[in-house]
């Protein structure tokens, strides 16, 4: 029940992300489709991927899109009836889609189990560890691979800085602080008797 609930949120909300208006909305709406997928994978126990859906999608790409739209001021248009000439391709590509989901479902991936008495079942959950995914990717990153992790962390910190100072602008309206001028002062040039 709670599955099939947070199906029709995800539809609607993603029907509404390219019928919306305002761009801010359909920003929002985009944050709900990732947060309801989230949690549908987090129901059929897929926790690793579903974090990363909360976090990249979410936490980093819907954030930025959040931001760009706010910052480029677009304004709210009405929407025109040139919008119906796309519809002919649009169920064209929407109609082979849910075919190959259909024919796709009605494969059988079940393998032929012969009926004859001898038992082919196989608990696989003693035969391997007991961990979660987050678990055994956190062993792999932190031991084996540690070393590619912390370069990726000194590449990503240098980007970082780099788009920070791409980005700094030094205009004559606003005061801005020079140290090396200011270790340069002498008294001679400083102080000034007036008479």
């Amino acid at each position: 029940m709670l599955f099939l609930s947070l199906s029709i949120v995800l539809i609607f909300s993603a029907i509404l992300v390219i019928s919306a208006q305002n761009p801010v909305h359909s920003v929002f709406f985009l944050v709900l489709v990732f947060l309801t997928s989230a949690f549908l994978l987090f129901l059929l126990e897929i926790e690793f991927v579903s974090l990363l859906f909360v976090l990249v999608y979410v936490g980093a790409i819907a954030v930025l899109f959040l931001f760009v739209v706010m910052m480029l001021d677009i304004k709210v248009t009405k929407q025109e009836k040139d919008f119906m000439i796309y519809l002919p391709m649009g169920s064209f590509l929407g109609l082979i889609f849910f075919l190959e989901i259909f024919l796709t479902l009605q494969e059988n991936f079940v393998p032929y189990l012969p009926l004859d008495g001898r038992e082919l079942y196989t608990n696989w959950l003693n035969s391997i560890d007991n961990l979660t995914n987050i678990e055994v990717l956190g062993q792999l990153l932190y031991t084996y691979y540690f070393f590619y992790f912390l370069i990726a962390g000194i590449l990503l910190l240098v980007a970082m800085v780099g788009a920070i100072v791409l980005t700094l602008n030094f205009t004559q309206k606003a005061k801005h602080q020079f140290v090396f001028k200011q270790i340069l002062r002498e008294k001679k040039n400083s102080i000034y008797l007036i008479k």
